[in-house]
């Protein structure tokens, strides 16, 4: 009679509690163990180990445990989980085992010593977020453009093997516009081999994107007119439905990021095409972006408009770069700070699925195409799922261009952040990696100090072409450089700043991964030779000093190209994605997003602009603008 009174009051309190969030409606996911055994032996076999060294045993239970066995030196994983998590608790117990996976094509073995050390003990995996994992920014010219799009299949299931190891199980890829049967053709066995690892694959596409060669929905007539629509909407979704399994939708409303479509057709819209999945088990998630300039008088802001529909749509709340929710000063897209979208996120999240949707890098010219190691995204990251994750939000997909020029250790740190057991440590994967935790902990607080809090972060990273059109609306609150010309005690402000940041810069002779060695060498450098150019401009246009202090950014540059050099020699993990080159692929950029960084383009053209006194956006321009726009 108690168990039946208890039973009762608990689905009472679940139906009742204001705290607990909306869930999705996918279908879940267990996965194959002899998937996983196949994955355990090729792990064993890389690492040079007998491929019976290891084994696993699974049983149901109410609590995700891994209890490491030895005998006659082998090793049995005893899980005993939740049936959609007893991989993700098999892959803990690797990783406390020593079995590390920080990028696809890096993995870090212990030795057997080392593992026998853990025999007898018991560890519980506590995931921060049901749903966990990475939407892949496949509108950016990346690795899984040609893993998941261009038929490179060994890229696209490294991928999903790197998330399973860290025990992720969702990812989606934006889609492109190529022919219907090429995406059904490539996507077909990296998405069964994901549901074989319970990982939720899900796809990123517009109703009405127009920019960026985003597959869409609606065509721009169509979604501006409302004509056919409907009609439209049902004949791709289905077609979608039954040619790709996916387990979610991300769906993008307006024609671009800055430009809506009809306030109330959006709200019917995501309505039908959430019905249309329900059926199927599949969700719909709407991106809800940070962009600004778009309110009406009746519903307020287009990117809020998900509140309106179907409780079953569900949310993508969205920050961009390396600020986080609870920060004050967070100058993106015209805003002050994102503390709109945390409120709108925690507000949400009772009524419908809600995911938090991050980024850990930003191919806009701010990061990872100069290149710069920012550090802040490892701090950003860490408070943000910190607080979400107790607040009980349901998922969190975080946003990615490519793991490439160290940004490997941001996704990864992210990966590790889902499991509560590393507190939300952003020096956790520094650590596991054997890294100085004191001495890294100077170069993250140095960053935080200048590049956000001084926001010299807008003058290492460049005017994208938006910020140099437009002075009202810029992706990121800066002075152009032709600004300075007629505000020299604002110049002058900045070169002090700048100068104090390059004389408290912090050695980096401590770091032992020479790759990110290598990579905070180049960001350092990058300070250096922003402050020339700035000290170049404190001199009229025809003055030989002007010239002769840009001479010393080119040295610095040139330097800087040195190392540059260095890391493509021993880290270019994707050649045939050609990361660093131009290449033809279906995105808006016919190179890859480690183009300019590979021959510091950006910097050259930051000197030829002080120079020459050309401030037009088509100046030494690599983008193709109207590819990207049209």
């Amino acid at each position: 009679m108690y168990d039946i009174q208890m039973k009762y009051i608990l689905i009472f309190l679940i139906l009742t509690s204001k705290t607990m969030a909306a869930t999705s409606q996918m279908k879940p996911l267990i996965a194959n163990e002899m998937t996983i055994a196949a994955d355990l032996k090729g792990i064993l076999n890389q690492s040079h180990f007998s491929e019976d060294l290891i084994d696993f045993t699974v049983k149901k239970s109410d609590t995700n445990t891994v209890t490491i066995n030895c005998s006659e030196g082998r090793i049995n994983l005893a899980v005993n989980a939740v049936p959609v998590e007893w991989s993700a608790t098999f892959y803990y117990g690797l990783q406390k085992l020593g079995f590390l996976f920080p990028h696809p094509r890096i993995t870090i073995t212990p030795k057997k010593s080392d593992m026998l050390k853990h025999c007898g003990k018991t560890y519980f995996f506590n995931p921060a977020f049901k749903y966990r994992g990475f939407h892949l920014h496949t509108l950016h010219p990346s690795e899984w453009v040609h893993g998941f799009l261009m038929g490179k299949k060994k890229m696209a299931l490294d991928f999903i093997k790197w998330l399973a190891r860290n025990s992720q199980n969702t990812f989606d890829i934006s889609l492109l516009r190529q022919e219907k049967a090429e995406i059904y053709k490539n996507l077909k066995d990296p998405f069964q081999k994901a549901k074989e690892f319970a990982i939720y694959p899900g796809i990123a596409l517009g109703m009405s994107l127009h920019q960026q060669n985003s597959f869409k929905i609606l065509s721009l007539f169509s979604s501006l007119t409302g004509l056919n629509a409907e009609k439209n909407i049902k004949e791709v979704v289905n077609d979608l439905i039954k040619n790709i399994d996916f387990s979610f939708l991300n769906l993008e409303s307006g024609t671009s990021e800055f430009t809506s479509v009809s306030y109330d057709d959006n709200i019917k819209w995501m309505n039908l095409v959430s019905d249309l999945l329900k059926p199927h088990q599949r969700q719909l998630l709407t991106k809800v972006h940070v962009s600004t300039n778009q309110k009406n008088k009746k519903y307020g802001n287009f990117n809020f408009l998900p509140q309106y529909a179907k409780k079953e749509v569900g949310i993508l709340p969205h920050t961009v770069m390396f600020y986080d929710l609870y920060e004050e000063n967070a100058p993106m897209y015209g805003n002050k700070n994102f503390h709109h979208m945390r409120d709108f996120l925690l507000k949400e999240k009772e009524k419908r699925p809600t995911w938090y949707y991050p980024e850990t890098s930003y191919y806009i010219l701010m990061d990872i195409d100069i290149p710069l190691l920012l550090t802040d995204y490892l701090v950003s990251r860490a408070r943000d799922m910190k607080n979400l994750s107790a607040e009980n939000l349901e998922g969190h997909l975080n946003f990615t261009t490519g793991q490439e020029l160290g940004y490997w250790l941001f996704d990864w740190t992210v990966a590790l952040h889902n499991n509560r057991d590393y507190d939300f440590d952003p020096l956790i994967a520094l650590k596991l990696l054997g890294e100085d935790e004191a001495k890294w902990k100077l170069l993250l607080d140095f960053q935080t100090k200048y590049f956000k809090d001084h926001q010299l972060i807008s003058e290492l990273s460049f005017p994208n072409m938006q910020d140099e059109i437009s002075s009202e609306h810029r992706i990121h609150t800066r002075t152009n450089l032709d600004e300075y010309l007629d505000n020299p005690k604002k110049l002058h402000t900045v070169i002090e700043t700048m100068t104090k940041a390059w004389n408290e810069v912090p050695s980096t002779e401590f770091i032992k991964n020479e790759e990110l060695k290598i990579l905070m060498d180049i960001t350092h450098a990058r300070l250096h030779h922003a402050l020339q150019t700035r000290m170049g401009l404190r001199h009229p246009k025809d003055s030989p000093l002007r010239t002769q202090q840009i001479e010393k950014a080119k040295l610095t540059r040139m330097k800087a190209q040195a190392l540059m050099d260095r890391y493509l020699q021993k880290y270019k993990r994707y050649p045939l994605a050609k990361i660093f080159e131009r290449n033809q692929n279906p995105t808006s950029y016919q190179f890859g997003y480690g183009f300019t960084a590979s021959n510091l383009h950006l910097w050259h053209r930051e000197e030829e602009q002080a120079l020459q006194e050309n401030w037009s956006p088509f100046f030494m321009q690599v983008m193709d603008v109207w590819d990207i726009l049209f």
